[in-house]
């Protein structure tokens, strides 16, 4: 198979068990949010916060290094292995014991318990990140979306049942234990291998070398993206934090299904390419294909967000709608910043990785700390405002270690968003002739009118990128697929043979 075969079945993988994880948490939330108060969402928010953070670092480095490793090493990966526990104990120690202060001092009391009763899925977090580097590195990403999936529906039921017997805050935390718990049984069990009793000192430096900037990274990288929250929360307070979450929830739900899965399987497609002139133009491929997709549906969602608040969580939570809206336009340059990253890692420019994340953590804070002590709105305005400086300057250095022209660069993804902010606008001027329409017949309308509008807008405004974009397509579909595909572009009028 292919590298470019195996980079589509392995985004179509990571995407499914996105899918079926986002999805069950998201319904479980849905339950949840409709029983609780903002202020008891807040308090729960905060705890998954610092819990989340802690496992977005624990992953960051040491996956990447047995990934990025051209042989598997049996005392490499054994000592990568504990050297992660390590980082596990030290994780659970600081959360324990300097966190739940904290957070009593500085947030809410209350939220301290759920808080303690989460730092277990940091040990059961570390012990897994070697063996699914393994399954990674193999592209075994059938095998990690088939346990996601599994995971999630038995938690997601654990959840939904706790929730309905009114245990409230208590069901999320039990889906969260009892998710990761299944996760890390079902990874070391698929992966086959178990680390030698043999710690090595010059691998664990070696690992050290490569992971560090990359932890480092994933630790200011976990803080631009979860800053604003807790300055949310700190500032304005837990119903004011419930009520961003809200906002926020269905966009991250969004970015795990079709902007992570293209960030988890980029870095290993990549790494492959040894030529720089070949890797620049895969990731800039990369780039113009997901473009292509996935910003419209961010700024279709921005469309359609106020109406789908008010219809799936509640009228209590009217005033999420139009932070959803501000958070989806800002959600959309993610993946040019993620795409960035993967391409500067399988370069070895990790600390570049770094030197970009920490600008935007500057920023984020900057903003933030002006910004989100005047509302909410303000907040999701700042997200927004960090999100494109950090894809701007992410462009600026990828062009400057690849040599890429800044032309070809804006070629291969301004069209997208040009079609998606008119798309936008329609959608906005469809919504004030809708009406009192209830609000089930609403979204459909005005995702049909954005739908419609983006495909005019590509066949006779953006046609070359059309064009462009079912090309590539068709070089990589399924044989089962291709000829759809040669169909849709017979009809289209696209007859050019495949562009190489």
């Amino acid at each position: 198979m292919g590298l470019k075969q195996q980079l589509t079945n392995s985004t179509a993988w990571m995407s499914l068990a996105a899918s079926g994880m986002s999805i069950v948490s998201f319904l479980v939330f849905i339950i949840i949010s409709r029983i609780l108060s903002p202020t008891e969402i807040g308090l729960a928010v905060f705890a998954i916060l610092v819990v989340e953070a802690g496992k977005i670092i624990l992953n960051g480095g040491i996956s990447q290094a047995i990934v990025k490793r051209a042989d598997w090493n049996h005392e490499y990966a054994s000592s990568c292995f504990y050297l992660n526990i390590f980082y596990a104990v030290i994780f659970t120690a600081i959360v324990w014991f300097a966190g739940s202060p904290l957070t009593a001092r500085y947030y809410d009391p209350a939220a301290v318990p759920v808080l303690q009763a989460l730092v277990i899925i940091f040990l059961l977090e570390g012990i897994k990140v070697v063996h699914e580097g393994k399954l990674r590195r193999e592209f075994a990403f059938k095998v990690i979306a088939m346990r996601s999936i599994s995971a999630s529906l038995l938690s997601g039921v654990i959840g939904v049942v706790m929730a309905l017997q009114g245990y409230g805050v208590w069901a999320l935390v039990a889906q969260q234990l009892s998710g990761q718990l299944l996760v890390t049984v079902v990874t070391l069990i698929s992966a086959r291998w178990w680390p030698e009793f043999k710690f090595v000192w010059h691998h664990a430096k070696h690992a050290l070398k490569f992971s560090s900037p990359l932890m480092l990274a994933q630790l200011i990288n976990t803080l631009c993206s979860s800053v604003l929250e807790f300055m949310v929360g700190i500032l304005l307070g837990p119903a004011a934090l419930g009520i961003y979450r809200i906002g926020g929830r269905a966009l991250f739900i969004l970015q795990d299904i079709i902007v992570r899965p293209l960030e988890q399987t980029a870095l290993p497609a990549l790494a492959r390419l040894q030529d720089l002139g070949a890797r620049a133009n895969a990731c800039l491929r990369i780039m113009r294909m997901s473009s292509f997709v996935i910003v419209p549906i961010f700024f279709g969602t921005a469309a359609i967000a106020p109406e789908f608040i008010v219809l799936v969580f509640g009228e209590k939570w009217r005033a999420s709608g139009e932070l959803m809206s501000l958070i989806a336009i800002g959600s959309a340059p993610l993946l040019i910043r993620y795409q960035v990253n993967a391409a500067l890692t399988a370069q070895g420019k990790t600390l570049w990785v770094l030197g970009l994340t920490l600008s935007l953590l500057i920023v984020t804070m900057v903003l933030g700390y002006f910004w989100v002590s005047k509302g909410l709105i303000y907040a999701a305005l700042a997200y927004m405002a960090t999100t494109y400086f950090a894809a701007i300057l992410g462009l600026i250095i990828f062009q400057s270690h690849f040599g890429c022209s800044f032309t070809v660069i804006i070629k291969t993804i301004l069209p997208s968003y040009i079609a998606s902010a008119t798309m936008l606008g329609i959608c906005w001027v469809t919504k004030n002739h809708l009406g009192t329409l209830p609000l089930s017949i609403q979204i459909p309308l005005i995702a049909f009118v954005g739908a419609l509008s983006y495909l005019l807008l590509g066949l006779l405004v953006f046609r070359p990128e059309t064009k462009n974009f079912l090309q590539e397509a068709l070089s990589i579909a399924p044989a089962k697929i291709s000829p759809h595909l040669l169909r849709l572009q017979h009809w289209l009028g696209f007859n050019d043979r495949v562009m190489k």
